[in-house]
């Protein structure tokens, strides 16, 4: 991968002080669809010839990353405050 970015004109150095977090992934490997993947949800809308990928996502969330359906995010009940140790303060 540095031999990628010295052709590009980057030093090792460079590499790891703007790319670190993804120097570190390839440590584990790199990704099986060497990273083109196009994601089933994607490959259904254009199957489905839907506008919309919200019409055929598994949760779909509006413009707010709010799940209607699910009515999430809500507001905590005090036994789940209680059982994170977490208590809400009031707005100033």
């Amino acid at each position: 991968m540095f031999k990628a970015f010295e052709l590009a004109g980057y030093g090792e150095d460079e590499v790891r002080k703007r790319f670190g977090g993804m120097v570190n992934a390839f440590k584990f490997g790199a990704p099986p669809h060497g990273g083109c993947a196009a994601g089933i949800d994607r490959m259904v809308m254009l199957l489905a010839d839907t506008a919309n990928i919200r019409e055929v996502i598994l949760f779909p969330m509006n413009q707010r990353a709010e799940d209607l359906m699910m009515g999430a995010p809500s507001e905590p009940t005090s036994d789940q405050l209680m059982e994170l140790r977490l208590r809400v303060m009031p707005e100033e």
